[in-house]
C-alpha cells in the first residue's frame, strides 16, 4: 500500500513538474522577439558554416567551436525577450558583454589563424546585429 501511494505521488509530481516546464517553455515561446526571419537565418547559418569550413577545424574541434557558440548565440538572441524587461541601453552593455566572452571561449581552442576567421566573420553578424537595431557600432 505504501508503495502503490509513493508511487502515485512520483506520478503526480513528474507530471506536474511536465506541466510546469511545457507551460515555462510556453511563456517564453511567447515572449521571444525575432531578430532575423528565417531566411535570414538560414543565410547566417550558411556564412558561419562556409567560414569554419575556412578554419579547417577537426570533427571534434569543430564540434565545440559550434557547441560554444550555440551557447553564446542563444543566450544573445534572449536578450531583448519582452520578459528580460531590459532597456536597449542594457541590452547592447549586456550584447557586448557576451560577445568578449563568446572571443574568449573560442580563443581557448583555435589556433591565432582560426581566431582571426572567427573574429572577421563574426564581426560581420554582429554588424548586421546592430543595423537591425539601428545601433552605432561604437
Amino acid at each position: 500500500m505504501k508503495l502503490i501511494i509513493t508511487t502515485l505521488l512520483l506520478i503526480t509530481n513528474i507530471s506536474s513538474f511536465g506541466q510546469t516546464k511545457q507551460e515555462k517553455l510556453e511563456e517564453r515561446q511567447k515572449n521571444k522577439v525575432e531578430i532575423f526571419s528565417s531566411q535570414e537565418k538560414d543565410n547566417l547559418q550558411a556564412f558561419v558554416e562556409a567560414q569554419v569550413d575556412r578554419m579547417k577545424l577537426s570533427e571534434n574541434l569543430r564540434d565545440d567551436y559550434y557547441m560554444i557558440l550555440g551557447y553564446h548565440t542563444n543566450k544573445m538572441a534572449r536578450l531583448d525577450d519582452k520578459d528580460a524587461q531590459l532597456t536597449e541601453d542594457e541590452v547592447k552593455i549586456k550584447f557586448k558583454k557576451m560577445l568578449t566572452n563568446l572571443d574568449g571561449d573560442v580563443a581557448e581552442i583555435l589556433t591565432e589563424d582560426q581566431f582571426k576567421i572567427h573574429k572577421e566573420s563574426f564581426d560581420k553578424i554582429v554588424t548586421s546585429v546592430y543595423n537591425r537595431n539601428g545601433w552605432d557600432k561604437k
